[in-house]
């Protein structure tokens, strides 16, 4: 099929490319970050060296090198400028106090909710623009951002306030927990607050269409109710948690967010139509601006929002008619100084790094490939095709270094789903503005919207039911080296075989068959005996009982992390699942463990507290048929070539210590742990969930040698509440250690681990190491192996 007269006039022209503007970009990011990440002395002295470099610059008429060092300045005195404007705010004063104070506040973006982990109730969090404070009797005027975080009894009344509205509330303040945004305090109302003034004419529009967008995909099914209003205005509050769950292991999750290529992706499908029904020249260009100052406005123009609107155009720009190329780094480089001058916060963003990145490799690659690809298709399917691609293989890198896996599928999927992206957003933008004034013609749109967004659901299913679709990756620099490489040797493929249909195919069907095939990791042990799966912040245990067969303890937070676990360890059958308690950290993937495997008998804790966890679990296991009991002491289980042994649940460990059913983490849940060893033919491993000291010297007094074993599974992420007699107890050799990277809880602490390495004890942690698995050798010799 030949281009068309109006597609090969869209071709890209060869452009030089003009990389000057790229170095001072980059110094204005490094600048910037550095001036918000280290101590004000030290960025002062920062910025004087760079004063330095520009007298250096121009006296040694090194005009490229005083450039650089002019930009770089300019980001250090705006960073400077606006960090001290935040810390210098009364608010933010009143924070470092932790003070109660009264705001009068504007509501800025929608109530966002936040499910509870640990046994931590839900929260529901929003920022606001305070207007006035008043703190200690003295009432002041300012402007600053805070962010509300409320649970409980509040937390209804907080999700009903709607964007733009202005609100009377008191509560206590405190520092912000991410110092990556602009937040001069974080505040938690004691009381319900109430509304002094009604959003403003464009918020209440604005509000009205997002309403508008919900209630016209309410009669499509939930699936499709909950993606379309993600991939329109960024909204994932009905997105099903099996669904997010896919999107995240198919490498597509940056769909359900607002971002640069959704933006691209929608205006390419606009300004297709547009050019269809006969709109030529600046008005064919004029459309995209009112396009996308309502994207921006509709998605709240929040800076993430901002971010991708200016990254966008400028991937558009750059496959447009003249700016296609390389040439358009020029503009990115220049985006990149404007935003971070702007919003310094930014360059310490992984979201900015990875639209800035995104946007780069469409710039290099994107245009080139689609004129490439046009030999034989349409432009439209060319250019839905080759921005997604270009966009994952330059992000790819980034992904890794964050989560530590590499997508095998992502490609593909990216690929496949781009068609559909840009009919999906614009169908349901029309959907809510229409169902504002005729709410059955917003029906209709969203019907539409929804049967558009269903090979994209599909397409996600598919893709993380593939059984290499999530491979783990170490993020060490080595390794994201070899990472880029190989990115880099995929597009320099693709360059070579895109111009011809039969060549794509082959590529397409070996990256299918890559997909189906799982390789084994370098120096990863075939005979393991136990995994200790890296969940993050949580627990999960694997012990063989056969060749693709193992008993599971705990299934961590995640369902993706456990199931990758799972086919990392080639488990296709868990002959016994033992749930220690139901705190979310250990029970919260158990979605993930049915997705990869067939779970044949379950062991479950008697204390059904938390109540909402429990209720969860028992619904789950009761709804895929599997049988379970109760645990008790003095269970024993055979399961293939592992025996399993109850030695302690839910113990009377003293007054006010007693299990109740009440919500919460509490130290009775912990110590209700189901305490049980798994004995294999050459050794065995002890299982201990959260169980604190209480239950520990419990446990040591009724139990006393029956503790003893090879492998132990440090209770409770290795808190600081141990009974060290318990530990001597085990007598164990290896000491494994499951706890989340950088985890807010200190976990473990260095008290545990030292007093681990005294008892002689080998302490390996998933936080350090990832995954790790212990294969026994005999004569009391073990193989060690981790995935980092």
């Amino acid at each position: 099929m030949s281009p068309s007269r109006d597609e090969r006039a869209a071709t890209p022209r060869e452009a030089v490319v003009d990389l000057r503007l790229a170095a001072p970009a980059l110094c204005a990011w490094a600048a910037a970050w550095c001036t918000l990440t280290v101590p004000l002395a030290a960025g002062l002295t920062i910025a004087v060296a760079t004063a330095a470099c520009i007298g250096v610059g121009v006296r040694r008429n090194t005009w490229h090198l005083g450039a650089c060092a002019v930009v770089a300045l300019t980001a250090m005195l705006s960073s400077l400028g606006q960090q001290w404007a935040v810390r210098a705010s009364p608010l933010a004063e009143a924070a470092q106090q932790n003070a109660m104070v009264e705001i009068v506040a504007q509501v800025r973006t929608d109530p966002r909710n936040h499910e509870g982990k640990a046994g931590r109730p839900d929260s529901v969090t929003l920022l606001v623009s305070v207007v006035q404070l008043t703190s200690r009797g003295e009432t002041t005027r300012l402007r600053a951002d805070a962010q509300l975080v409320v649970s409980g009894e509040l937390a209804s009344e907080l999700t009903a306030l709607k964007v733009g509205q202005k609100v009377v509330l008191v509560g206590k303040a405190s520092e912000p927990m991410d110092t990556a945004d602009k937040l001069a305090a974080r505040i938690r109302p004691t009381a319900p607050s109430r509304v002094v003034a009604p959003p403003g004419a464009l918020d209440g529009l604005l509000n009205r269409v997002r309403d508008a967008l919900h209630d016209a995909m309410a009669h499509s099914d939930p699936a499709q109710a909950g993606l379309v209003p993600s991939l329109v205005v960024g909204d994932t509050s009905g997105l099903p948690k099996d669904l997010t769950q896919d999107f995240r292991t198919a490498g597509l999750t940056h769909l359900t967010a607002v971002s640069g290529t959704n933006l691209t992706l929608m205006l390419v499908f606009a300004l297709t139509i547009a050019r269809t029904l006969g709109m030529r020249g600046w008005p064919l260009r004029a459309l995209a601006l009112p396009v996308v100052l309502g994207f921006v406005l509709l998605c709240r123009s929040e800076p993430s929002v901002v971010r991708a609107a200016a990254m966008g155009l400028v991937a558009l720009g750059a496959t447009g008619r003249r700016g296609v190329g390389p040439a358009g780094l020029r503009q990115l480089a220049m985006a990149v100084w404007i935003l971070v001058l702007a919003d310094p916060w930014l360059a310490r963003s992984w979201g900015f790094a990875l639209s800035a990145f995104a946007t780069a490799g469409i710039l290099w690659w994107a245009g080139r490939w689609q004129q490439a690809m046009r030999h034989w298709s349409p432009g439209w399917l060319a250019e839905s095709i080759c921005v997604p691609l270009a966009a994952q293989l330059a992000t790819q890198p980034l992904v890794t270094m964050l989560s530590g896996s590499v997508s095998m599928v992502s490609l593909g999927a990216n690929a496949l789903v781009a068609p559909f992206i840009g009919p999906v957003t614009v169908l349901g933008m029309a959907a809510g503005a229409l169902g504002t004034a005729f709410p059955m013609g917003g029906i209709a749109l969203g019907w539409l919207a929804g049967w558009c967004v269903q090979p994209v659901i599909l397409v996600a299913r598919i893709a993380s039911d593939m059984p290499a679709a999530l491979v783990t990756w170490p993020a060490s620099p080595v390794a994201v080296v070899v990472l880029c490489a190989c990115c880099a040797g995929i597009a320099w493929l693709v360059a070579r075989v895109i111009a011809r249909l039969v060549w794509c195919l082959v590529l397409g069907i070996a990256m299918i068959a890559a997909c189906l095939w799982r390789p084994p990791m370098p120096g990863w042990p075939t005979d393991w005996d136990v995994v200790s799966c890296d969940v993050g912040q949580g627990d999960a245990t694997l012990a063989r009982s056969g060749p693709h067969s193992a008993v599971l303890v705990d299934v961590g937070p995640d369902p993706a992390a456990i199931a990758n676990c799972l086919r990392n360890a080639g488990i296709s059958t868990v002959a016994l699942l033992v749930l220690s308690h139901f705190h979310a950290d250990h029970v919260g993937g158990l979605e993930g463990v049915y997705r990869v495997a067939s779970v044949q008998a379950a062991l479950l804790n008697p204390l059904v507290s938390p109540a909402r966890e429990a209720a969860a679990v028992h619904a789950m296991i009761s709804a895929r048929g599997t049988p379970s009991r109760i645990a008790a002491p003095g269970d024993t289980l055979v399961v293939g070539e592992a025996t399993w042994f109850t030695l302690q649940v839910a113990p009377d460990t003293g007054p006010g210590i007693a299990p109740t059913a009440r919500e919460g983490e509490s130290a009775a849940e912990n110590d209700s742990s189901i305490l049980g060893r798994v004995a294999r033919p050459s050794f065995s491993l002890l299982v201990t969930g959260d169980m604190g000291a209480n239950a520990q010297r419990t446990a040591n007094r009724t139990i006393g040698e029956g503790l003893r074993t090879e492998v132990l599974k440090v209770p409770h992420h290795g808190s600081s509440d141990q009974d060290d007699r318990f530990l001597a107890s085990t007598q164990a050799r290896i000491a494994l250690v499951s706890a989340g990277k950088n985890n807010s809880y200190g976990h473990p602490t260095a008290k545990t681990v030292g007093t681990l390495s005294r008892h002689s004890m080998t302490v390996l942690r998933t936080d350090e190491h990832g995954d790790i698995a212990v294969a026994h050798q005999g004569d009391g010799r073990f193989h060690v192996a981790s995935r980092r």
